[in-house]
């Protein structure tokens, strides 16, 4: 009998809601649940169904609610469920095109993330390309998705870009944070040496994931980290894609061993010293 290892996915919902109990308001503590829950699709979708694929998942969401925790200056409960549309949206890229799939909860993701966060604008021009380019039937009109998607990002850039007057107004607005300075925080003191090496590769093995994969973990590393120093601070997409990535690697890391049985136990030993690491910079 197969594990139902997508049992993960729920399981780090509730692992999040947890940890954001301890000092987070109603909203901020659903929405970590369900960025919690998403990222651990998102590994899920790259890494395959297996336990040691699960266990990495729970790793990464794991990380990704710790990382929010520790970012100030915004509205947390926004920034989370942004980037767990995202990554919902990437989990739905990430997954084989069948015919009778639908390509509009992938859309619908993605138009949510970017309007709540500018850092996945990108999003809607990918998952229009993939509309009409996908098994499906195609409409006439499919085109306007990713047209709608290449202005937006032209718009997300002028606003970014801009120091004053009405784009730097809609850049405050838009990415919930204003400034115009390199981040404070970088990315590696918040996830940890460990971690970010991890992120690194990770990010390598979801880029071989194919032509459409590759383009959106690229453009959303590209956007958030440009929105991040844009902004002068770290939002939630930036760690959460890391720990995507990093959960990624683990579950990699864990396929690399010959005998089935010990690969769960080599994922969660690698995603205990990854997430141990990240929690000692706390204290």
């Amino acid at each position: 009998m197969q594990p139902r290892t997508w049992l993960a996915i729920p399981a780090s919902a509730i692992a999040c809601a947890a940890l954001a109990l301890l000092d987070r308001a109603p909203l901020a503590v659903l929405a970590l649940a369900a960025l919690g829950a998403d990222v651990a699709a998102a590994v899920r979708a790259f890494a395959g169904p297996s336990l040691a694929a699960a266990i990495a998942g729970a790793t990464a969401s794991i990380l990704s609610t710790c990382c929010a925790l520790e970012l100030h200056g915004f509205d947390i409960a926004r920034g989370a469920l942004a980037a767990a549309a995202a990554m919902f949206a990437v989990s739905e890229i990430a997954r084989p095109q069948q015919p009778d799939m639908s390509p509009w909860p992938a859309i619908g993701a993605a138009l949510a993330a970017a309007t709540l966060d500018a850092s996945f604008v990108v999003l809607i021009a990918i998952t229009g390309v993939r509309f009409v380019r996908g098994p499906w039937p195609r409409r006439p009109w499919s085109i306007a998705i990713p047209a709608f998607g290449a202005v937006a990002i032209v718009v997300a850039l002028a606003a970014a870009l801009t120091r004053a007057g009405m784009f730097a107004n809609l850049w405050t607005l838009w990415s919930g944070r204003s400034g115009h300075a390199l981040p404070p925080v970088l990315l590696g003191d918040l996830l940890g040496p460990i971690a970010a090496v991890a992120a690194v590769a990770g990010l390598g093995v979801c880029m071989s994931r194919g032509r459409l994969a590759a383009a959106t973990v690229a453009a959303l590393a590209l956007g958030s980290i440009g929105a991040d120093f844009a902004s002068g601070a770290l939002g939630v997409a930036t760690p959460a894609l890391a720990a995507v990535a990093a959960g990624v690697a683990i579950a990699r890391l864990a396929a690399l061993v010959r005998w089935p049985l010990a690969q769960p136990f080599v994922g969660a030993a690698a995603g205990f010293v990854i997430v141990l690491a990240a929690a000692m910079l706390r204290l």
